[in-house]
């Protein structure tokens, strides 16, 4: 499962249009240009590099053909001096011919502005157009070159901050429900009692299953002694009591990478279902506990998670058949070859 972001793909998509106005110039609608998002906008200019031959369809200081750049990018002040009614249709042909792109300065020049142009007179000096041979325009975010929706929304999140969670959470075999949670876990958005009393609002003076501290996201999932027997118990019935959660740990996100570090790659998928659907009975068990005024008791919540196994495997939850199964651990998971005894 993957979250699309439905305002970035439409700036996706808008870039479409500014691609098909510069590679199919003969369409009759080019010569409206559309409104464009200045997103859209922005990603376009980044996207395509042009490959210059008659220079008829290049702009000359917003298009991206001089040794990759754009003069706007390479001569910033010498660029402001120029009108945007100009910079938006002057070609680099047009630009060339006797140079053209010399009388569109205006204004008074600073020292900034003419040492910008006597570098760009340098570039330009001994450049040459192709008059026979069309300019080539590519999009850099693509093998082929051209265009692609999927391309253009991908390099909207190439400088993003990755969420290094993400993938564990939404591509491992899990109820909706319990992937939400774990989402909401990881970003520390339960309504804990660290978070009510951030906010004022009536809260568990402690923790609800150890009576000992604070009652937070990362302490009921890992550092609790209680979910720490948890965990104790649960593991070695599937033959990774290495993984069981030291006293020291107190981030549950840390705790799950390192285990996921410590096994064969063909044990992850399991491994992973296991750490949500026991993240989830923790969760169940504390909330019955606050609001049903349930006593904490372990063994009612091992007997859940174990029943709550059978149904997952059941629906579909296969990762389970592929962990090594230690012993005690008595119930039957449906597979694709029939009965499975753990």
């Amino acid at each position: 499962m993957s979250v699309v972001s439905f305002r970035t793909l439409g700036w996706a998509l808008r870039a479409h249009w500014l691609w098909l106005q510069k590679s199919e110039p003969d369409r009759p609608w080019t010569v409206f240009p559309p409104k464009i998002h200045c997103c859209a906008q922005a990603l376009f200019d980044v996207a395509v590099v042009t490959k210059t031959g008659d220079g008829k369809n290049t702009l000359f200081r917003t298009d991206n053909w001089l040794i990759g750049k754009s003069i706007k990018d390479v001569a910033p002040q010498l660029f402001a001096t120029v009108p945007k009614r100009v910079t938006a249709k002057r070609t680099v042909q047009e630009a060339l011919d006797n140079l053209c792109w010399v009388s569109d300065i205006r204004g008074a020049l600073s020292m900034g502005v003419l040492n910008e142009y006597l570098l760009l007179w340098d570039i330009l000096e001994n450049f040459q157009l192709q008059p026979d041979v069309h300019d080539v325009h590519v999009w850099k975010f693509s093998t082929s070159g051209q265009y692609s929706t999927k391309s253009a929304y991908d390099a909207m999140f190439e400088s993003a901050t990755k969420f290094s969670a993400a993938d564990r959470i939404w591509k491992t075999w899990a109820p909706g429900k319990c992937k939400f949670f774990l989402w909401l876990a990881a970003h520390d958005r339960c309504w804990t009692a660290d978070r009510l009393a951030r906010r004022g609002l009536e809260h568990p003076a402690s923790c609800p299953l150890c009576d000992q501290t604070q009652d937070s996201i990362n302490h009921l999932l890992i550092s609790c002694v209680f979910a720490r027997q948890f965990w104790f118990n649960l593991l070695p019935h599937v033959g990774l009591q290495a993984l069981s959660p030291q006293p020291d740990e107190s981030s549950f996100n840390s705790s799950w990478f390192n285990c996921c570090d410590k096994v064969p790659r063909q044990f992850l998928p399991g491994l992973n279902s296991l750490i949500i659907l026991g993240a989830w009975m923790l969760w169940k068990h504390r909330n019955r506990c606050v609001f049903d005024g349930l006593s904490p008791s372990g063994a009612a919540v091992l007997s859940a998670a174990r029943e709550e196994i059978t149904f997952w495997c059941l629906a579909g939850a296969k990762g389970f058949s592929s962990l090594p199964a230690g012993e005690g651990w008595a119930t039957r998971c449906v597979s694709g070859r029939g009965l499975i005894m753990y």
